[in-house]
């Protein structure tokens, strides 16, 4: 099954990728995917939007946005003008080393104000080290992380059983995986509704359906997201034409990539690289 996991290129030497978000670069809006690693997003300035599992939250300077491993999830924000985070994704297999068992649980914040404020102060303490890269940085960074997974495993545990999980459930969001798995590997192509309901094993008209019920749009506005965010991606680190953007992102013409970035960004893509540019 061809999920759409992202996949986390790590430092052999720091059990995380660490990254700094701002709003003008591809961070600012990350469409529905899913990953092993469990992931920190510290606000430092503006908001983020999220959803994990359908379930949506708004996250404000101070606070951080946290995703299990595996979840679905998606961060955007309002304003990317003023949007600054650190993000944090933590090795799964970091906790493994020291809880053999990670697979039956699960970590939960919710209610444990102290656990929030010691992880947010080691996150801020993370991007310092990282930002700096003093002197065997990689070593104090790895510390810190090894605190984070402290504060996990001995503030935040629970296990899976104890959360309420049912059949269809657990079947739909297998299903979401696989649908956003096929519109990441073919989102460059045109396909049409017809195709993505019969590699679900579903009818078209109840796919539609499905699909707006679980992620709260409809499917041919999510596969829109996911041409944007590639495009978005490709205006910022290549020197290709808008037209060539837009067809190699899988945008049936031109003016549906500026309408479509329009609504996002409030701008043309042009006028945005050229922004960019000046400043």
């Amino acid at each position: 099954m061809n999920y759409y996991q992202e996949k986390i290129e790590t430092n052999s030497l720091i059990p995380a990728k660490i990254y700094f978000g701002y709003g003008s670069d591809d961070t600012s809006h990350y469409p529905l995917h899913w990953h092993s690693n469990l992931e920190f997003d510290l606000v430092i300035d503006g908001m983020i939007n999220g959803i994990i599992n359908g379930r949506s939250v708004k996250v404000y300077p101070g606070e951080f946005f946290f995703v299990n491993s595996g979840e679905l999830h998606e961060t955007r924000s309002d304003d990317i003008s003023t949007l600054n985070t650190v993000t944090i994704l933590l090795s799964y297999n970091l906790l493994r080393e020291y809880c053999e068992d990670i697979d039956s649980y699960y970590f939960d914040f919710s209610g444990n104000e102290k656990a929030k404020q010691k992880v947010k102060r080691l996150i801020i303490e993370c991007a310092y080290l990282f930002e700096q890269k003093e002197e065997f940085y990689e070593l104090e960074i790895s510390i810190v992380l090894r605190k984070i997974c402290s504060v996990l495993l001995n503030e935040c545990k629970f296990e899976k059983q104890a959360k309420v999980y049912d059949r269809y459930g657990l079947k739909s969001m297998t299903n979401i995986k696989k649908a956003i798995g096929f519109m990441e590997k073919n989102y460059a192509n045109s396909f049409s509704l017809n195709d993505i309901a019969s590699e679900i094993g579903m009818s078209p008209t109840y796919f539609s359906r499905f699909f707006k019920k679980n992620t709260g749009e409809t499917f041919y506005s999510y596969l829109n997201k996911i041409r944007l965010y590639h495009a978005h991606r490709e205006l910022l680190n290549s020197d290709r034409s808008i037209t060539e953007i837009a067809f190699n992102n899988g945008f049936a013409n031109v003016k549906s990539f500026i309408e479509t970035f329009k609504n996002v960004y409030n701008t043309t893509p042009s006028r945005y690289k050229r922004n960019l540019t000046a400043g």
